[in-house]
């Protein structure tokens, strides 16, 4: 037999054995093909805002909300044109998104990264993940941030003073099928 036959064999039954593994191309007792189940998707709605609140030389802008499955996603910036640096304290519950029906959800917050600090002249620009999946009757919600500083005068007696600001959205509509052009 010659050598380039017998490799030519040899490669087409390689062939067939792997079509025959295959499992896409394997079929059901009765000769119909198998059919595989894809996986549900998970629907998700995004929708673009342009929304600001000011407050004490702190500037909150949100961007998008996207509700997914099991969490929504806020993308905000936040200015500081202080001159203290701001910190937002995630363990404390500081960063809050809540509806219009009465629930609260809680921010997912790395635990490598338990405070937030925004030095000032900057912008933190970040994607805040809320836990769990927002109410459907829900048809509002709110995104609230408590910021700490810290001032130290050394002009006249080296005084020292605390102080909290508060950033407040509220009522931005929330992003629903038929509603707000939501897209995906």
């Amino acid at each position: 037999m010659n050598l380039r036959l017998f490799a030519a064999i040899a490669f087409l039954s390689l062939v067939c054995v792997g079509c025959d593994s295959n499992p896409l191309a394997q079929r059901l007792p009765g000769g119909a093909p198998a059919t595989t189940q894809s996986p549900r998707r998970p629907r998700i709605l995004t929708e673009s805002y342009d929304l600001q609140v000011n407050a004490s030389e702190l500037v909150m802008r949100l961007t998008e909300i996207t509700l997914a499955e099991d969490s929504t996603i806020a993308t905000v910036s936040i200015t500081n044109g202080r001159r203290e640096v701001i910190n937002i304290d995630t363990k404390k519950e500081k960063i809050i998104l809540y509806d219009d029906e009465g629930n609260t959800y809680r921010l997912a917050i790395p635990p490598d990264n338990p405070l937030i600090q925004i030095q000032p002249g900057t912008t933190l620009n970040g994607k805040f993940v809320f836990i769990g999946r927002l109410s459907p009757e829900a048809a509002y919600i709110g995104l609230k941030t408590v910021s700490s500083y810290i001032r130290v005068r050394y002009a006249h007696n080296n005084t020292v003073s605390y102080g909290n600001i508060t950033l407040e959205m509220r009522n931005v509509r929330v992003p629903r099928e038929g509603q707000n052009a939501p897209r995906n």
